[in-house]
């Protein structure tokens, strides 16, 4: 799957985004913590789980380059 592919393949137009990855993260750092404690941490864990998967997908597309 090539960056853009990927890219479209995680996209929903149903939401927004915002300018920066930062931006977003912190986003969605503020809503996690409106959340109850142990809510927090399975919102949290979830997160991250899409976030290395992304990132192990973005950087295996590089190194096929």
């Amino acid at each position: 799957m090539t960056n853009q592919e990927l890219a479209l393949s995680i996209r929903h137009g149903l939401f927004a985004e915002r300018k920066t990855v930062k931006e977003a993260f912190d986003y969605a750092f503020d809503v996690i913590n409106r959340m109850s404690e142990s809510d927090k941490v399975a919102a949290t864990t979830a997160l991250m789980v899409l976030t290395n998967t992304i990132s192990k997908e973005i950087l295996a597309n590089e190194k096929a380059k």
